[in-house]
C-alpha cells in the first residue's frame, strides 16, 4: 500500500503537539490520556473496585492521578496460554516545581520558592515564559477530592543577568546556581501596592495554605478551580515554558516542543491502543495488550505509581485472575507462571540524535538521526533490556510496516542513561527491549524531533500489538 510519507507524518506530528500541550503536568497528561480512551471507547476502572472483563473489552485505570494503565482483551482469550503485550512509557518531566512554601518577598518583587526535579538543563529555563499547573487536592464536605489547576498563560520568569553585570567567566561558562539563581519572579509589589491589587493573608484568612503560598496565587488557584481556597488543603504545581509546540525548518519537517521526553512515547502508546487503524487489526488476539505511562521515572521510578513499583505485576496477575475465573476449560497450577514468559514488554523513551555541531559526541556506526528511524538502544550493561532475542522480534515487527530501526549504544567514555526498562522486566520476569524516537536537546525546556519519526514510532508499536504472535511463540523459546 502506498503511504504520502509527508500527509501521515504531519497528521501525527499534529496530534502529538496537541497532545504536549494539554499536558502541561503529569497530571494534565494522564486527564488527557483519559479523555482520549474515553473517545476511543474504553471503559474506566478503579483499583478499589472489583473488576468484571469481558473478551474484547477494552478498559483502563489511573493510580494516583499520574499513571495511566489501559488494555485490550483479546476476543480469544485463553488464560491457559494468555501472555501480556505491554508498551511502557512515562509521563513525567524534568521541571522545576513549586516548593512547600513557596513565597518569598525580596526588594519589592515577590518570589516563588523552588525545587527541582529531575535533572533538566537549567540553564535553558531562564528568560522562558512559565506557567503553573498541577494538582490541587481540596475538601468538599466530608470527602477528600482532586482537582487540575493551570494558570492562564505567563505569570512567571527567572530572569538572566544583564551581560554588563557578569564577569568574562560567567559569560563563557553560564552556570548558575541552582538554589539561589532560580527563583521565578512571580509579581510586583510596588505595582500591586500602587494599583490596589495586592493581596494579604487577610484575603485568604480562613485558608489553610494562607503560610505556604502568597494570597495573589491561592486566590488564582480558587478562579481558575472554583474550589474555595479555605477547602484547599495542598498543591503539587509544575513550572512549565508556556510557548505551545510548533513545527519547525525550512520544510517544517521537525517539532520543537516542550517534554518530549517523554510525551511523545505516551502520545504514540495511547493512539496505537485506541486508534481503530491499529485496534482492528489485534482486537481479535489470543493475548492482552497494554499500555503502562509511569510517573517519576525521571527521579527514578522508586514510587508508589513509578516502574518499580507493582503497578505492572498487580495488574498482570490482576487481569489474568479476573477473566480466569469465567474460562470453562480447566487451568494448571503453573498457568500464572507461563503466563509471565508468554509476555513482552516495549519500554518505550526518546533517544539521542546525531548534533551536527557534535558529531564527535556519538560512537561511530552508531549515529541515529532525525526522521531516520526509531533508535533500537543496546548497553551491555544493562541500562537498557535489549537483548539479541527481543532487538529481533521488534526488528520483525518493524519490517511489517517498514519502519527503519537505527542502532544506538553509547561510546566507551561517555554515560549511558537509563528508562523503565530494567526496573519493569526485572521485577516481573518478562522479556523487553527499548527503543525511541532520536531527538535533539533531551531535558532541554524546548526539545526537537522529526515529524517522519512521528509516523514511524505510532506505526511500530501498532505493528508490535498486532504482529507479536506471529514471532513471539518461537523467540520468547530462545
Amino acid at each position: 500500500m502506498n503511504i504520502d510519507i509527508d500527509a501521515a507524518s504531519r497528521e501525527c506530528a499534529s496530534d502529538m503537539i496537541n497532545f504536549i500541550n494539554k499536558g502541561v503536568s503529569p497530571y494534565h497528561v494522564v486527564e488527557e490520556g483519559r479523555q482520549r480512551l474515553l473517545k476511543y471507547g474504553f471503559t474506566q476502572l478503579y483499583e478499589a473496585d472489583n473488576w468484571s472483563l469481558e473478551k474484547g473489552g477494552k478498559y483502563f485505570y489511573i493510580r494516583s492521578n499520574s499513571t495511566l494503565i489501559a488494555f485490550v482483551v483479546g476476543k480469544n482469550f485463553n488464560a491457559s496460554n494468555a501472555g501480556f503485550k505491554v508498551i511502557g512509557a512515562h509521563t513525567d518531566s524534568p521541571a522545576l516545581r513549586l516548593a512547600p512554601v513557596s513565597k518569598i518577598d525580596k526588594l519589592n518583587f515577590r518570589q516563588t520558592c523552588v525545587h527541582i526535579y529531575g535533572g533538566a538543563l537549567w540553564h535553558t529555563w531562564f528568560d522562558r515564559d512559565l506557567q503553573l499547573a498541577g494538582r490541587v487536592v481540596y475538601k468538599d464536605r466530608d470527602q477528600y477530592k482532586t482537582t487540575l489547576y493551570q494558570s492562564d498563560g505567563p505569570i512567571l520568569k527567572v530572569p538572566n543577568l544583564c551581560i554588563h553585570l557578569q564577569s568574562g567567566t560567567e559569560l563563557t561558562s553560564f552556570s548558575p546556581n541552582l538554589e539561589t539563581n532560580l527563583k521565578p519572579i512571580l509579581s510586583s509589589i510596588v505595582y500591586e501596592t500602587l494599583t490596589g491589587k495586592a493581596k494579604t493573608e487577610d484575603d485568604v484568612k480562613n485558608a489553610p495554605l494562607k503560610n505556604n503560598h502568597y494570597a495573589g496565587l491561592l486566590l488564582d488557584i480558587q478562579e481558575k478551580t472554583g474550589i474555595s481556597v479555605d477547602n484547599i488543603y495542598d498543591v503539587d504545581l509544575c513550572f512549565s515554558d508556556v510557548q505551545p509546540s510548533a513545527f519547525l525548518g525550512l520544510n517544517k519537517e521537525f517539532v520543537s516542543s516542550p517534554r518530549l521526553d517523554n510525551l511523545f512515547s505516551s502520545w504514540a502508546c495511547i493512539r496505537a491502543i485506541g486508534d481503530p487503524k491499529y485496534l482492528d487489526q489485534f482486537v481479535n488476539s489470543s493475548n492482552i495488550s497494554m499500555i503502562n505511562l509511569y510517573d517519576h521515572e525521571e527521579c527514578g521510578s522508586v514510587s508508589f505509581q513509578g516502574a518499580a513499583s507493582n503497578v505492572l505485576l498487580s495488574a498482570m496477575e490482576r487481569i489474568w485472575g479476573v477473566l480466569s475465573q469465567s474460562q470453562s476449560s480447566p487451568l494448571s497450577k503453573d498457568d500464572l507462571q507461563k503466563m509471565f514468559l508468554n509476555s513482552f514488554l516495549l519500554s518505550c523513551d526518546v533517544g539521542h540524535s546525531v548534533h551536527p555541531n557534535y558529531e564527535d559526541r556519538h560512537k561511530e556506526n552508531h549515529k541515529i538521526k532525525i526522521n531516520e528511524g526509531i533508535a533500537l538502544k543496546i548497553n551491555p550493561q544493562q541500562r537498557y533490556t535489549t537483548d539479541s532475542v527481543s532487538a529481533s522480534l521488534i526488528k520483525a515487527c518493524a519490517d511489517l510496516v517498514n519502519v527503519p530501526l537505527q542502532a544506538y549504544i553509547v561510546k566507551n567514555d561517555s554515560p549511558c542513561g537509563s528508562t523503565i526498562g530494567p526496573a519493569i522486566s526485572s521485577r516481573c520476569g518478562i522479556k523487553a527491549v527499548d527503543i525511541g524516537a532520536p531527538t535533539w536537546g533531551m531535558h532541554s525546556i524546548r526539545e526537537t524531533c522529526g515529524i517522519i519519526d512521528t509516523y514511524y514510532l505510532v506505526e511500530l508499536m501498532g505493528s508490535f500489538f498486532s504482529n507479536y504472535e506471529k514471532f513471539a511463540p518461537s523467540l520468547l523459546r530462545c
